[in-house]
């Protein structure tokens, strides 16, 4: 018998095993690194490139990215014309790079940006399922937003509305 073709055949076959193993490892890293990816990841690495979404309700809005966070997403779509979407709103994105690297810190809420908006009387069209409407924003609640049509004196007439955020698929301001 010959003990060095035994030993290397041994040997072969244990390097095989390893690279078998440290394959599987890899793949079972990548996949567990995949399945913690939020859609606000892939959208942060999108920022300065271009993307379609389209929105639960059919709503299209194609533009450049400005801004990601964990609860909305700011394209421009040019001409000055500006779309916050939340991202519970948004049924499909592409194309979509890798994520960006995670952030750090406090981050600003969908409620803060309204907030602004609302402060600085920004004229917005608030796009929703059951329609949109056109007005400034009065008043950014927990869970609502409170809009004054274009004519209305105050959020108590007539024409003011509340809309709940979570049914909110667009808000466009220039």
């Amino acid at each position: 018998m010959n003990w060095d073709n035994l030993l290397a055949d041994l040997e072969s076959r244990f390097d095989a095993e390893r690279r078998a193993d440290l394959a599987a490892e890899a793949a079972e890293l990548a996949e567990a690194e995949i399945a913690g990816l939020h859609l606000a990841d892939r959208l942060r690495g999108a920022v300065g490139r271009t993307v379609h979404l389209r929105t639960r309700g059919g709503t299209g809005v194609d533009g450049v990215v400005s801004r990601a966070e964990q609860t909305f997403v700011l394209l421009d779509e040019g001409d000055g014309l500006q779309s916050l979407v939340p991202l519970q709103a948004i049924a499909l994105a592409s194309p979509l790079p890798g994520p960006a690297p995670a952030t750090t810190g406090r981050r600003p809420s969908i409620q803060a940006l309204l907030r602004q908006l609302a402060r600085a009387g920004t004229q917005v069209r608030v796009v929703f399922a059951a329609g949109e409407v056109t007005g400034r924003l009065a008043r950014v609640g927990a869970d609502y937003i409170d809009v004054v049509r274009d004519g209305a004196a105050s959020v108590r007439a007539p024409g003011a509305v509340t809309i709940a955020l979570s049914t909110i698929e667009v808000v466009r301001s220039r």
